[in-house]
């Protein structure tokens, strides 16, 4: 199975943040959040991202999409063997529920078609963009900003000033990069540069942008 390296708001993991390496965002467990429960109002804004997710990094241990998440009497929907031709054939998903336990989260994801439909832990997903060669520069200005935030400010949001000044420039340059853009790409670029600026000010999880949620490549 494949290893990813998810950045994380506890102390004791913050020797293992680094921005060279590649790394997923926003997919673990709040900090005093109720365990073993669905999460309405990220399910409501994963949702309208729309078809934009792809599954990665599954094994045969891993199982394939499971009929209920964590923790209840799930069974799998799909062989392994399915999984692995969703993955080959670049099948896109959207998430549309969310359900919290102790460890982490899961998502029930479902196909355009309907035909691939169920849960799926966290760490088997990723939004197709950010693989985007055009988008890479906003990328990399946007993991800047929120590893440095995670590492020096797990739990708070009193920035130093040199700090602050630092993160407001790096969006200001991935700002500049999406005004740039064509197509699609540039609205989902300034979607992505304005979540991280309310990630500065809220350090809410969930403002950080499913654009950096990546796979291991």
């Amino acid at each position: 199975m494949k290893l990813k390296n998810i950045v994380l708001a506890g102390i004791a993991v913050l020797s293992l943040v680094t921005l060279a390496a590649p790394t997923v965002y926003a997919r673990r467990d709040s900090h005093n959040v109720q365990t073993d429960h669905n999460d309405m109002i990220r399910s409501s804004q994963l949702a309208k991202e729309g078809y934009v997710f792809r599954l990665d990094g599954m094994d045969e241990a891993d199982g394939g999409l499971w009929s209920q998440p964590f923790g209840q009497n799930k069974r799998d929907l799909t062989s392994i063997k399915t999984i692995h031709k969703i993955i080959k054939n670049h099948v896109n998903f959207k998430i549309y529920r969310v359900w919290h336990y102790k460890n982490g989260m899961q998502y029930k994801v479902t196909s355009r078609s309907g035909q691939y439909r169920g849960w799926i832990d966290d760490h088997f997903i990723y939004n197709k963009y950010s693989l985007d060669k055009q988008l890479q520069p906003i990328i990399y200005q946007e993991r800047k900003v929120v590893g440095s935030i995670n590492t020096k400010y797990p739990f708070t949001t009193n920035y130093q000033a040199a700090d602050l000044k630092a993160y407001r420039n790096d969006l200001t340059k991935a700002g500049e990069e999406a005004n740039q853009l064509t197509g699609n790409k540039k609205p989902i670029a300034l979607k992505s540069v304005r979540q991280v600026k309310g990630y500065i000010k809220h350090h809410n999880d969930n403002l950080i942008p499913t654009l950096l949620w990546q796979r291991v490549k």
